[in-house]
């Protein structure tokens, strides 16, 4: 008997698997071309960038934080959609707003430490420290943090209760998806921003 059901679980974890594998590759290839085209925009401030090292310092760092922020709120509405706390109008769910509530000003001050911290590594580095450079590494960081926290509450929602009612497990689909355009958009963003400022 506990032979019989060691061998039916190990049977659902190989269907689990499959089906997390069928949700996410289509999405995880999407994702890897979004990034290259991420990849082709910063090619094209290469030569900035190697001047401006905090901003080079700033961009894995802010990759990394947008697409965290992405996770976190997808993750955690899709744990809203599972247990049925988000309530029509959207706009109103008390769940959601505390959601926001929460992540906002965590972004800002993430934000506001990279940015920061990356101007000091650089001065020691050997970088010129100025205080206008420094306010514009901070513009560049808190405007594109506050578009993608916006963005990422949008697909959350918009693409979480889209997928959510196609049956199919919104962490597996929209993770990636957040993730690809946080790193495409961060880096899209931050060189229009290096071309307008610098």
């Amino acid at each position: 008997m506990k032979r019989k059901i060691k061998d039916l679980k190990k049977v659902s974890e190989e269907n689990l698997t499959l089906k997390i594998v069928k949700e996410s590759i289509r999405i995880l290839i999407i994702s890897s071309i979004l990034v290259t085209i991420g990849g082709i925009a910063l090619k094209y401030i290469e030569d900035r960038l190697v001047v401006l090292i905090p901003l080079l310092i700033l961009i894995p760092a802010l990759n990394k934080m947008l697409g965290d922020f992405g996770i976190i709120i997808v993750s955690k509405f899709t744990t809203m959609l599972y247990a049925r706390k988000v309530r029509k109008p959207l706009l109103h769910s008390h769940n959601l707003r505390h959601l926001f509530k929460d992540v906002f000003p965590i972004a800002i001050l993430s934000a506001i430490y990279v940015s920061v911290l990356a101007t000091l590594i650089a001065k020691f580095k050997g970088f010129p420290f100025d205080f206008i450079f420094l306010a514009k590494v901070l513009a560049i960081t808190l405007s594109i943090t506050i578009v993608f926290i916006f963005l990422h509450f949008l697909i959350a929602v918009v693409g979480g209760l889209y997928v959510y009612r196609k049956g199919l497990d919104p962490d597996d689909v929209l993770i990636p998806i957040t993730t690809s355009i946080a790193d495409l958009g961060g880096m899209l963003l931050l060189t229009f921003f290096v071309v307008w400022l610098f």
